[in-house]
């Protein structure tokens, strides 16, 4: 099977990491990588944050969990309405555990922001698959969390914290770490929906 093919259908978000920093110069291949995107007339908008620190990548996720359990209380009241509570119970658990639910305990973690803009949620969006695919292809777990763009983007304290500026949206966070094994093949896939004219 053609390389690039077999990377696409053997990628598989990945939670559990080694306690292993990941090399700069990696790093730099992942955001290399994600550079190399379509966008939009070429306006390439994508914007990173890079954080391989422990300590700050465990503040951020205790910020987000801080935000959820402000959320969870706030939506409790309306836990009559089917759907919300499902979506309450399901954050509760995540806000009480003592596990890091965010994360995964992950020893980089990229966020892309940009410009709300016409097309840049796209753009960012194909560039964030290609760090995902590059890191795959480098024996490097990935997760798109996005649980956290949801806080990060509510909330303006986390993101004057991280420097993104107020005009922006945060795209994607994505977690990366080495991993002890890969699953063995894909998940199974539905039958697309598929329309020829």
């Amino acid at each position: 099977m053609n390389k690039v093919i077999n990377n696409i259908k053997n990628r598989r978000s990945i939670r559990r990491y080694l306690d292993k920093k990941i090399e700069k110069n990696i790093i730099n291949e992942l955001i290399d990588s994600a550079t190399y995107a379509p966008s939009s007339h070429n306006r390439q908008p994508w914007n990173f944050i890079v954080i391989n620190n422990k300590k700050i990548i465990d503040e951020l996720s205790a910020d987000i969990n801080k935000w959820y359990k402000r959320i969870v209380h706030i939506g409790t009241p309306l836990s009559f309405i089917k759907e919300v509570k499902k979506s309450v119970d399901e954050m509760r658990k995540r806000v009480e555990s003592d596990s890091d639910l965010f994360f995964y305990h992950a020893p980089l973690i990229i966020i892309l922001h940009a410009p709300k803009k016409q097309f840049f949620l796209q753009d960012c969006s194909c560039a964030a698959q290609n760090m995902m695919l590059a890191a795959r292809s480098l024996d490097i777990g990935s997760c798109w969390i996005g649980f956290a763009d949801i806080a990060l983007n509510k909330s303006n304290k986390i993101k004057k914290k991280l420097k993104i500026p107020v005009s922006h949206q945060v795209m994607a966070t994505i977690a990366f770490g080495y991993t002890e094994k890969f699953p063995s093949n894909a998940l199974p896939r539905k039958q697309p929906n598929i329309n020829f004219f």
